[in-house]
């Protein structure tokens, strides 16, 4: 089992994991290793793509990010300044209820102003009520944040000034809005923004309400480009010290020796197997969060159980948090065409917040009475692809019945389901900017599920521990772990929400640093803003990065460039993986691996949806160089050696890379005969299989769309020779890989006609 030691080891590339990792790097030059389990580095805060569209999957807009605000210059100073933000429309939020609309502004006294407009009998009451909210927030801000990185006796001092507004802020919310205010419609109202912190009034203490409420009195903002590059402008800092960020490696325990941590045991998946290792490290930091790193990756008995038995409790009073079911939307045209400039959408169909159980009910039978809605594109400041996200909150033990099951095979009453919350989901938003639907190019939609295989959230909560009053009072959770060399960062030891994940990082970091940690990194950040921004591409080049110079390229048809690099070193790889290939700074693109020949690297590259990656395989030049992490992915050949099997591949365009070497590997073994191919294309001269280059093709059926002169065609869509297919289910293995829209339509066929094998490689 090998072994490799480091500074210190991070376990989550998640906005608190990614800013502890950065903070260490550049204010103390530690050389900090960031183990993540996804294949994408940034949790949270990452993104995902089809067809050259993004969504942000926990990024929806942030406050308090003016020019000069703490929380911009440690942006800044851990991003080099390469991290840029858009600021949102002045409107930047609409509260919509039954009949009322409410434009939110970015300014406090407007704010206060058009309140008392709708509400003039409320008006002390309004006024009184932000008052409280600065006092509430920097209430939260003392006791979760400064409170945690002040050395002995000051914190001590500060404990006791604490006392003075613990009784307004750790009341719940819907107590103080009962308290203050007369209208039921004003009360719901101003809770409108619960979605962004996930507890309705009456379980959320005011002082959770007030942290966000008041972070947004300025407006919103968005990182511009979208959210992936947080963790892509951080890792530089990380890199440039000798740290590395290792993605598909999921830390299953963290060791202890005595009542130290000394390193972490990991499950390496980048091959097609996985293996495990050992990292070892006198520091450990945990952006997994407090359920999961203490009651999955520390051990539950022996002599460590007592030391954790008080936090345990208290994260057992606070756990079970909510989740989401999202649904993410392509356009054909800008939102502005419907008469959206960009702002966030909270939309409810009645003036209840505190029905948990009745709107997740409403949300499953797609009649949704609250929501969420975003669009990331008109945010992100790209035009060139346009999108919109709609959330439901939901009770993520629902979900249960199919946890056991693996994603794209948990059978036809999931199918339905998702289907029946896509409709309820489309036709709220669609009542709140109408012609939304008309719009729509795309859809798919993720739930609770999701999140739990992605990012390990126990149950899919996505927003961590509960922020409720008993957060507030626990107290083991706000101190230091009991074992040495251990750290928690992110939300958990912070707040809710991306600020309140990197506050986390600062916190653990801070306390990494010793006493006088935090002022070490606050002087580093002010220091960095009398200072430009760092070159784009840092002198060091992570271990986990190889330099990568194009060799040829080859234009294969009028949009798909066949590009190969020399990587300089041999490499093995499992037919099916794929690479990430750094496309623009800052910007990476997965591509499917055909081919790996000596230290030559073959991609299959589409110009077609005109996004980074397409731009960059039209313009690159043999002698350019550019940088390449790989193999990554466990889309592979099943059975391969079974020869009684039917193996059917489906592809349009470049998805057919990944089975080339598949079918190399079927024809060396003498199993290629079982095997067939269904490749779907717009136009004959856009099929690819004829091309001498591409070898040991099965028996193939070209399908084209679009070009009724085509000769020796099927003439249709590729999923029209699906649904008409005819297997036995036992035997057949299924394999699809390309446009997301056609892999989500043959899943869904096939799931519904029986089949148990089917395999999908989704970008």
């Amino acid at each position: 089992m090998p072994t490799q030691k480091w500074n210190a080891i991070v376990i989550g590339s998640g906005i608190g994991g990614m800013t502890t990792a950065s903070l260490l790097a550049k204010v103390a030059g530690m050389k900090v290793l960031v183990l993540e389990k996804h294949s994408e580095r940034g949790g949270l805060t990452h993104v995902f793509r089809r067809d050259g569209a993004s969504w942000d999957v926990g990024v929806h807009y942030l406050g308090g990010m003016e020019p000069g605000s703490s929380v911009r210059s440690l942006f800044d100073f851990m991003s080099n300044k390469a991290l840029e933000w858009n600021r949102m429309p002045d409107d930047f939020e609409r509260f919509i209820y039954p009949g009322l609309d409410f434009a939110v502004p970015s300014d406090p006294q407007l704010y206060q102003q058009r309140l008392n407009e709708y509400f003039p009998d409320e008006a002390p009451a309004i006024r009184q009520y932000f008052a409280d909210l600065k006092n509430a927030a920097q209430w939260h801000i003392m006791s979760r944040v400064v409170h945690s990185i002040l050395p002995w006796p000051m914190n001590l001092l500060l404990r006791q000034w604490q006392r003075l507004g613990a009784r307004v802020a750790t009341q719940t919310t819907g107590q103080y809005l009962r308290d203050h205010f007369r209208s039921h419609k004003l009360q719901a109202l101003l809770a409108s923004q619960w979605g962004d912190y996930g507890l309705p009034p009456e379980e959320s203490a005011f002082a959770q309400h007030a942290i966000v409420a008041w972070s947004y009195l300025k407006g919103g903002w968005f990182p511009d480009k979208g959210a992936s590059r947080i963790a892509r402008t951080f890792e530089v800092g990380v890199e440039a010290h000798g740290g590395a960020i290792r993605v598909c490696q999921e830390v299953t325990e963290i060791l202890i020796e005595g009542n130290r941590a000394v390193g972490v045991k990991v499950l390496d998946g980048r091959g097609a197997e996985p293996k495990e290792i050992e990292y070892r490290a006198p520091v450990i930091i945990s952006d997994a969060g407090a359920e999961v790193t203490y009651n999955r990756l520390l051990p539950t008995d022996g002599p460590f159980s007592q030391l954790a038995a008080e936090i345990r409790k208290e994260i057992s009073s606070v756990s079970g948090g909510l989740s989401a079911v999202v649904l993410y939307l392509r356009l054909a045209k800008p939102v502005s065409t419907i008469g959206v400039k960009g702002e966030n959408y909270w939309i409810k169909t009645n003036f209840e917040h505190d029905n948990i159980d009745e709107q997740t009910t409403a949300v499953m039978d797609g009649k949704p009475q609250y929501a969420y809605m975003s669009f990331p594109s008109a945010k992100s400041g790209d035009d060139r692809f346009h999108t919109a996200e709609v959330l439901g909150i939901v009770n993520a033990e629902v979900f249960s019945a199919w946890r056991n099951s693996t994603h794209g095979n948990r059978g036809h009453e999931y199918i339905e389901l998702k289907q029946r919350m896509t409709d309820g989901l489309l036709d709220l938003a669609e009542s709140a900017t109408p012609g939304l639907k008309e719009l729509v190019q795309y859809t798919e939609l993720s739930t609770p599920l999701t999140v739990e295989d992605f990012v390990s959230h126990p149950g899919g909560a996505i927003y961590g521990l509960k922020g409720s009053p008993k957060r507030y009072l626990a107290r083991a959770l706000g101190r230091p772990s009991p074992i040495a060399g251990l750290y928690l960062s992110g939300v958990d030891i912070s707040s809710l929400g991306i600020s309140g994940g990197m506050y986390g990082g600062v916190i653990a970091a801070s306390r990494v640093l010793g006493p006088l940690g935090f002022m070490k990194i606050m002087r580093a950040a002010r220091q960095s803003q009398a200072t430009s921004s760092v070159p784009l591409k840092t002198e060091v080049r992570s271990s986990e990065k190889k330099r990568a110079v194009l060799h040829s390229k080859t234009a294969l048809t009028p949009s798909i460039w066949q590009l190969t690099f020399e990587i300089f070193e041999s490499l093995k790889f499992t037919p099916g993986q794929f690479a990430m290939l750094r496309v623009a700074p800052y910007e990476w693109r997965n591509y499917s691996i055909a081919n790996i020949e000596g230290s030559r690297l073959d991609l299959l590259v589409s110009t077609r949806t005109g996004g980074d990656g397409s731009i960059f395989a039209e313009n690159v030049q043999p002698g350019e160089e550019t940088e390449i992490e790989l193999p990554f992915g466990s889309f592979r050949l099943q059975n391969d050696h079974n020869e009684t099997r039917r193996r059917v591949f489906i592809a349009t365009g470049t998805g057919i890379a990944p089975f080339l070497p598949m079918f190399a590997s079927l024809a060396s073994s003498g199993n290629l005969h079982a095997s067939e191919l269904l490749f779907g294309c717009s136009r004959k001269e856009d099929d690819i299989t004829n091309l001498g280059i591409l070898q040991h093709l099965p028996r193939t059926t070209v399908c084209v769309s679009r070009d009724p002169t085509a000769e020796g065609v099927f003439h249709g869509r590729v999923t029209k020779v699906v649904q008409d297919m005819k297997f036995d289910a036992t035997t057949t293995d299924f394999y699809l890989c390309g446009a997301p829209a056609m892999v989500e339509d043959c899943r869904t066929m096939l799931s519904l006609a029986g089949a148990t094998h089917v395999l999908t490689e989704p970008f």
